[in-house]
């Protein structure tokens, strides 16, 4: 090989190996950052933080453009020693791109139930609630991810009682439909229904 093209290629080459390397990386940490309040994968270990993995790209996509707009309000949270987080400003400092990427990957993450205790009696009502009210969105009793219809089956159930009084409180935008079916509920139906999809998480 010509002496000069090989200098060429000793300056330019690993210019172009971290061109290529630097994007790699820089998503690494994003997941990192995700995972840090999300858990490994997106499933959390926290009862107030939802597991994410396995939620469909556009679901996740639709709750990023959310929390950016303002229409939902996230727990602030923290880890003992750390800053608090606030999904609206991180959806805010997401590229459109980056949103996407993350879409991607945890889309294709396995959803991990944790182990919750679970009253029988009432997921058992549950799921005659569930079956009237939820099920046409919310297929296969809550555990497939449709477009924006989130994962329930499984779900910590702390998480899952918050978005309830989000709902009703409006601190949670929702649509109508759902919103009347929500307000049909009394407060023993919403314990039924959560107990229900916990029940849906056990091995």
């Amino acid at each position: 090989m010509n002496r000069s093209l090989m200098l060429k290629l000793s300056v330019f080459l690993p210019l172009l190996v971290a061109t290529a390397v630097a994007p790699a990386d820089d998503f690494v940490k994003l997941v990192q950052s995700c995972e840090n309040c999300h858990g490994k994968d997106g499933n959390s270990t926290t009862p107030d933080v939802p597991i994410i993995a396995g939620f469909s790209h556009e679901g996740f996509l639709n709750t990023i453009d959310v929390f950016r707009e303002g229409d939902r309000i996230a727990l602030k949270f923290h880890k003992p020693g750390e800053p608090e987080t606030v999904m609206n400003d991180i959806a805010k400092g997401l590229s459109d791109e980056q949103a996407r990427n993350l879409a991607d990957y945890f889309s294709q993450r396995g959803f991990k139930p944790p182990k919750q205790s679970v009253n029988t009696e009432l997921a058992r009502r549950g799921e005659v609630i569930h079956k009237r009210l939820c099920e046409k969105c919310h297929t296969d009793n809550g555990a497939h991810p449709v477009e924006d219809a989130a994962i329930l089956a499984g779900q910590w159930t702390p998480y899952l009682r918050r978005q309830f009084d989000n709902f009703l409180s409006g601190k949670r935008m929702v649509p109508r439909t759902m919103l009347r079916r929500i307000k049909e509920l009394s407060k023993d139906d919403i314990e039924a229904l959560l107990n229900f999809y916990a029940s849906k998480g056990m091995p």
